[in-house]
């Protein structure tokens, strides 16, 4: 599990959420990452292709949509890639899950996943992962001292990122 701080802000299109900074950072990770991955997992059964190791969930539909032109930009089957929100992705695991959170610094309003301060949304998109859980965020969102699920998952990401710094 970590952390890929990308410094980027959401945007409200037609009342639909995205955040391009994001959007662009994960289609770069992957084409650099790309070799990488398919040399770890692609067993020629179960997984051919990244597409077939790597899911992607974000809180929402527009970011669905910035990240699939995003990709096919980048070359990408976005026919084969998992990808969606949490709830249209309940039940599909893929050995590494990327997370777009989407929100940026300076964001006032409630995180979709923080609502009711219940941390099934957070939970499911977590949940996913077989193997690797990637955030793809404004580390400044995380509330070092909040209780909500975001803070808690930020504590986490941070603590992970200060181990890793640490070696």
């Amino acid at each position: 599990m970590c952390l890929v701080h990308v410094p980027g802000h959401l945007e409200v299109k037609h009342k639909e959420r995205s955040n391009l900074a994001e959007a662009k950072a994960i289609a770069h990770w992957l084409e650099l990452k790309r070799e990488e991955i398919e040399e770890r997992y692609v067993d020629g059964k179960e997984y051919r292709r990244l597409e077939d190791i790597v899911g992607i969930i974000t809180p929402f539909v527009g970011q669905k949509k910035l990240l699939r032109r995003q990709l096919r930009e980048k070359g990408f089957d976005c026919n084969r890639l998992k990808m969606g929100t949490v709830h249209a992705l309940q039940g599909a695991e893929r050995p590494v899950i990327l997370f777009s959170m989407v929100y940026g610094k300076g964001d006032t309003a409630t995180m979709f996943f923080d609502r009711d301060n219940k941390p099934n949304i957070l939970n499911v998109a977590v949940s996913r992962a077989k193997d690797s859980f990637i955030v793809f965020a404004n580390r400044e969102i995380f509330e070092e001292k909040g209780k909500t699920p975001s803070g808690l998952l930020g504590r986490y990401l941070v603590e992970m990122e200060m181990q890793v710094s640490n070696l």
